[in-house]
């Protein structure tokens, strides 16, 4: 299996995973197996579907990194945002079932604990047309993974809480889906002006938090409740939540805020408004240096990079010499230098597999032989080496507890 840029796909090709509708995420597209055809394709970039998992079965091995039932509880997730948005746009009072959302997390976190090989973020998990139920999926998901491998940290941060409470994470994820219910209720125009000049020092965009904290306090767990009222604090104290609400700092912020901060900022780069989508490779980049780092919990941070590969597994790459390659192992001590495995270019090869050349591990070449592109994108200009105290952290795989 291999995820391609859908206009780089070709009739003949196989789908690996399911394809969801980005306009009704609970519903399947294209199922498994379906094969692609010249107006299929043009569909689905009609639909604005960035990319899609087709099959080779010589790269086999990479669904221990993502399978079926990985996409079918992240959709289930996308669908439960999705309802949560929808309902709240219509009555600003609804009655959301928390508690069904909150099982739906558990039952993602179980898998994911079940599968240790996908706690990796291999890219957006919904194509959704509506930006706040994409990006809000997006951060929940990533939030969750960041929890998983911050285990031993959480229970230092919540030294109040037994040490088997502590690491539990659905109140985290359901923070992060609850993070932005605010911006459903700012007035029509501060809702226009966020969106057209995405400028954070709107006074009236910075309510959105308190706004949201008030509509959920009361049917949440308040460490979920501190996540919706805290995300936007950050580490340095120069965050906010609102002119009734002190600006935190540092270990003051939950823990739990403290990991919605960085996987919302994480995604707010690689999807900017009214731009297209970035590459990963530079917004790690921009998040690991300063100004923006002095913003995040350096243990946080080091936790994003151990789960966000620059090039995730089952991305193709062009390297510098020419040669096309899969990524098919993340390294975490050198991020933009993964273990790949040289392929043909798989635009020329519609159907049947790929003959496979070599696997490389890019960290222990030459540094003149390195990533150039990542989807048919140019980004050598994005690589990347982390800092000594971030990389000597990261590549102990978060042994903080």
């Amino acid at each position: 299996m291999l995820r391609i840029d859908v206009a780089k796909a070709k009739p003949g090709m196989k789908l690996a995973l399911p394809v969801q509708n980005p306009q009704v995420p609970s519903r399947t597209l294209l199922k498994v197996s379906y094969e692609l055809s010249t107006s299929v394709i043009k569909r689905l970039l009609e639909q604005g579907i960035r990319s899609i998992w087709v099959r080779y079965p010589s790269l086999d091995f990479l669904k221990e990194i993502i399978d079926a039932e990985t996409v079918r509880n992240q959709s289930e997730l996308v669908s439960q945002v999705s309802g949560t948005f929808e309902s709240l746009q219509a009555q600003a009072t609804a009655k959301l079932p928390y508690d069904t959302y909150t099982k739906s997390l558990q039952q993602l976190v179980d898998h994911l604990i079940s599968h240790p090989n996908s706690i990796v973020f291999l890219g957006d998990i919904s194509d959704a047309t509506d930006d706040l139920m994409r990006h809000s999926s997006s951060v929940t998901y990533l939030t969750l993974l960041m929890g998983l491998k911050l285990d031993g940290y959480l229970v230092k941060e919540r030294k109040h809480v037994a040490p088997a409470r502590a690491k539990e994470v659905a109140n985290l994820g359901l923070g992060a889906m609850l993070h932005d219910v605010g911006v459903t209720q700012l007035p029509a125009e501060v809702s226009a002006r966020y969106k057209r000049e995405a400028d954070e020092s709107d006074p009236g965009w910075q309510e959105h938090p308190a706004m949201g904290f008030r509509m959920v306090r009361s049917d949440v767990d308040p460490s979920a409740a501190t996540v919706v009222l805290n995300h936007h604090q950050y580490f340095d104290g120069s965050g906010y939540s609102g002119q009734d609400f002190p600006t935190l700092t540092g270990r003051n912020i939950h823990v739990f805020a403290r990991i919605t901060a960085v996987a919302d900022q994480f995604d707010l780069l690689r999807n900017p408004a009214n731009l297209p989508a970035q590459p990963t490779a530079w917004v790690l980049n921009a998040m690991v240096t300063e100004p923006l780092r002095a913003r995040f919990d350096p243990t946080v941070l080091r936790a994003l990079l151990a789960v966000v590969p620059p090039y995730p597994p089952g991305s193709v790459v062009k390297l510098s010499d020419g040669q096309f390659a899969v990524c098919i192992d993340h390294n975490a001590h050198d991020p933009c230098r993964p273990k790949v495995q040289i392929i043909p270019d798989p635009a020329t090869i519609a159907g049947g597999d790929l003959p496979l050349g070599p696997s490389i591990d890019l960290s222990e070449q030459p540094e003149t032989l390195f990533v150039a592109e990542h989807d048919g994108k140019p980004v050598s200009e994005f690589n990347f080496t982390l800092p000594l105290d971030l990389a000597s952290e990261t590549a102990r795989s978060l042994a903080w507890a």
